[in-house]
């Protein structure tokens, strides 16, 4: 099986220099969302607020900054993540991999190709095989992807559907941040309308009543918010 859970994809660029951002955001904001965050200290909060699909990085010779940066996101972040650099040296491009950098990419490039870029990285996380997707783990709630089973402390496991394991790993990948009705639609049912909205989230309603967890918390008006220990799921 492969999983398809991304429609309508945004971008979290961030960039404290100029030479790149201006003709890259023109470019890019014709066909793709795109969240410019200047500040890469407040990259880490914009990746939590903003839920992208893909973050893309501009570095303008601040090596360690842009690094640092990588790997304050890499702790939590299983999207894509693009460093946009002139650096040509093996040592510093080795440490962008190591610091979990997915794809090093030397400035200067032409738009288009940029885009073509970020449009095959795209590809790779809509369409996931189940098999690679990491188990996850928010509270008292495990869920193995692979094996397609939701694993609660003292209960037996709960075997998903198709819908459910999309749902599901979609709501423990984003806990503690409330999840909108036309969000969940986008990312899990890939359209939205109004019935639409109020389907998902009787959907994840009984999902709820399946797990019989205290970790749920859904409304039509509000969306869903999925509780934990932590503020995100973290890979088991």
């Amino acid at each position: 099986m492969v999983v398809n859970m991304a429609l309508n994809p945004k971008i979290l660029f961030i960039s404290n220099g100029q030479t790149t951002v201006p003709w890259a955001l023109q470019f890019l904001k014709r066909h793709l969302q795109v969240v410019l965050e200047s500040h890469p200290a407040r990259a880490f909060q914009r990746w939590i607020d903003e839920a992208p699909d893909i973050i893309v990085i501009d570095s303008e010779q601040v090596e360690l900054l842009a690094l640092s940066v990588v790997n304050q996101l890499r702790e939590q972040a299983v999207i894509p993540i693009l460093l946009l650099a002139s650096i040509q040296t093996n040592k510093f491009i080795v440490e962008a991999y190591e610091a979990g950098v997915d794809d090093y990419i030397l400035k200067p490039i032409e738009p288009s190709l940029l885009h073509a870029k970020i449009k095959a990285w795209l590809r790779r996380t809509w369409s996931i095989p189940v098999g690679m997707l990491d188990a996850l783990k928010v509270g008292d709630i495990r869920f193995l992807p692979a094996e397609r089973t939701l694993m609660l402390d003292g209960q037996p496991p709960i075997r998903m559907t198709n819908l459910e394991l999309r749902l599901m790993y979609y709501l423990m990948s984003h806990a503690g941040r409330t999840i909108t009705a036309e969000e969940l639609c986008q990312r899990v049912w890939g359209w939205r309308s109004n019935v639409a909205q109020e389907c998902c989230l009787a959907f994840a309603q009984e999902d709820r009543s399946r797990s019989q967890s205290s970790g749920f918390a859904a409304n039509l008006g509000g969306g869903i918010f999925l509780s934990g220990p932590g503020q995100r799921g973290q890979s088991l």
